[in-house]
């Protein structure tokens, strides 16, 4: 007996759809989004103003012939699964005592997916084991030639064992929250395991694919010569201030550093004893500190129109759901950030000491964080330099999970199996701070020279250029009130006088 539902979309669009007792509701949905010309996988149905359970037939559904559904739109975020892989009898080696993996997915996860990482051990918490890639010798075959024997997922009354239904994630089978069980069986098949693995990887690349391209970025590194590089970077280096810097320079960069220092920061000579260029600056002078010079202006404390609205802006843009990115997305952005780490050679690091003076030095690809320890205790005075000290860097942690944009002082490890770019992504010019240790001596805190007497004498001082003060000391012309009607008449009206609209009995 077959029957039909109507569907409905948001613009009063309606599409017929038959079924059958036996029809699921996800290719009711699936039939209806392609008729309506939309994405099934971001909609859904509802009836009655109840979301149904697509996961069902059609005759557990509860629906009539001729029910009215409502075609809705889900959220683009992916929503949680939990998912119970019941394995056969020939793969209970190191399985729970009920053969039963268990696991949470993302609706988005395909079948296969969720195959390989069970296999895989990633998911389940068990031991490794063979699902998709298994093969049965031929007992007719002298040869011995292997067979592929193709998993078989059974879900509800539904069997899935092509590549195109394994293709098929949770939530195009009307998974999109709660529990759900899989019972895996296997099948042979008259194809051959190697003719069926290359079929797998044509099927399934952008799924089986997804973790090496994260390994293909250092290839960047292999260009040109090392000296023609560095040349070009000094060459850059020394422009004006105003020359425009790329994002990444400026993202290291701490607000309050000056750009105008740059070209008196870059480190041209080699002292004796030391491996690299470094540019030396002696403490500041003045003890007031400068932005203490500058004149207060009570007018730069007053929002304009331009920041209430960027205030209003930032307030929509997180009053709306976001979407969660999908793991194709993660690993494309982990592979683009490897990418663009990779294409840095060197970077320019500035520690700064206690005493205020500050040591500009350039590391490259190699170094790591105890080569910037070393560098740092080479620059010591001979008394302070068996004294222990940690450097902490202001660096943005995205990356770790915290929020984008606030800078938290990182410790800088004295490790020689931290990457100063490739594993602490320090890019353009990185400023670093230098504390004493907590069992530092009492001289070494007191002391205010820390450097050696060779680079004290070659310090320069770092010259700051501001702006130039102006004032604006025009008024702002403000708009009187002006008032019209019978008020702008009655100011021009003698006193005493009555107005012409005021009719009192016996005047005419």
């Amino acid at each position: 007996m077959s029957s039909h539902v109507v569907v409905l979309d948001s613009t009063a669009r309606r599409a017929t759809i038959k079924t059958t007792p036996g029809k699921h509701l996800t290719d009711v949905l699936q039939e209806a989004c392609t008729k309506l010309g939309v994405d099934a996988s971001q909609h859904g149905l509802k009836y009655k103003g109840k979301e149904l359970d697509l996961s069902l037939v059609f005759r557990l559904s509860g629906l009539t012939s001729g029910a009215k559904l409502e075609l809705v739109q889900l959220s683009r975020s992916p929503s949680v699964v939990t998912v119970a892989l019941q394995l056969p009898e020939s793969e209970a080696r190191g399985a729970p005592p009920n053969r039963r993996l268990l696991d949470k997915f993302p609706s988005t996860t395909t079948i296969w997916l969720v195959l390989r990482k069970f296999e895989a051990g990633v998911a389940g918490g068990a031991s490794t084991r063979n699902l998709t890639g298994r093969g049965v010798p031929s007992g007719n075959e002298g040869a011995g030639r292997l067979y592929y024997e193709t998993p078989v997922v059974q879900i509800m009354e539904r069997e899935l064992s092509s590549f195109t239904d394994l293709q098929k994630s949770l939530a195009q089978l009307g998974f999109n929250n709660g529990n759900v069980l899989l019972r895996l069986s296997f099948r042979r098949t008259e194809e051959p395991l190697d003719e069926a693995m290359v079929k797998i990887e044509e099927y399934f690349k952008p799924f089986d694919d997804v973790t090496p391209k994260a390994e293909e970025p250092p290839a960047p590194t292999e260009q040109p010569p090392q000296p023609d590089t560095s040349n070009k970077e000094e060459e850059a280096q020394q422009q004006p201030a105003s020359t425009s810097e790329a994002p990444s320079a400026t993202e290291q960069t701490l607000p309050t550093a000056p750009t105008s220092d740059a070209p008196a920061a870059e480190p041209t000579e080699v002292p004796t004893g030391f491996s690299r260029p470094i540019t030396v600056f002696s403490p500041p002078s003045n003890t007031t500190p400068q932005s203490a010079q500058t004149n207060y202006n009570e007018t730069d404390y007053i929002p304009s129109i331009e920041h209430a609205q960027a205030h209003q802006r930032r307030l929509n843009a997180t009053s709306r759901p976001q979407r969660l990115p999908t793991d194709a997305e993660i690993a494309a952005k982990a592979a683009a950030e490897e990418e663009r780490l990779a294409a840095v050679t060197q970077v320019d690091v500035k520690v700064r000491l206690p005493d205020q003076s500050q040591v500009v030095a350039k590391f490259g690809q190699e170094d790591t964080g105890k080569s910037l320890y070393d560098f740092v205790r080479n620059c010591l005075a001979a008394p302070f330099a068996s004294e222990k000290f940690t450097i902490t860097t202001s660096l943005p942690k995205t990356s770790s999970g915290g929020q984008p944009g606030r800078n938290i002082q990182n410790i800088v490890p004295d490790s020689d199996q931290q990457l100063l770019i490739k594993d602490l992504a320090m890019v353009g010019r990185v400023l670093v701070n230098f504390t004493w240790d907590a069992n530092a001596s009492p001289a070494a805190r007191q002391s205010r020279e820390l450097l050696k007497p060779e680079l004290r004498t070659r310090a320069q001082e770092l010259k700051v250029e501001q702006p130039k003060d102006i004032t604006d000391n025009s008024e702002v012309s403000r708009p009187k009130p002006t008032s019209t009607g019978d008020g702008a008449r009655g100011e021009k009206r003698k006193p005493g006088g009555m107005p012409k609209w005021l009719k009192l009995p016996g005047k005419k």
